[in-house]
């Protein structure tokens, strides 16, 4: 990969042209197939990680302002 700075469109052209250089006309495997559902997959286990995450940071928000008996946060 190109000395390319981290978090720009450049960046990620690379990283995803990598990908693409995976698709092979030739071949009988399904690559652009596998490409797409790992995709997916992927998108599926950020989504669960950050969904449980949000749900633990609930849960410790909810037991501090009971812990810390603040009746004006509660309406919150």
């Amino acid at each position: 990969m190109a000395n390319l700075t981290y978090g720009t469109p450049e960046y990620y052209a690379e990283m995803f042209a990598d990908i693409l250089a995976d698709v092979d006309a030739t071949s009988e495997r399904p690559y652009a197939d596998n490409i797409i559902e790992g995709f997916y997959q992927a998108l599926e286990d950020w989504f669960n990680y950050h969904d449980a995450q949000a749900r633990a940071y609930a849960d410790i928000h909810q037991r501090v302002r009971k812990t810390l008996a603040m009746p004006e946060l509660r309406k919150q």
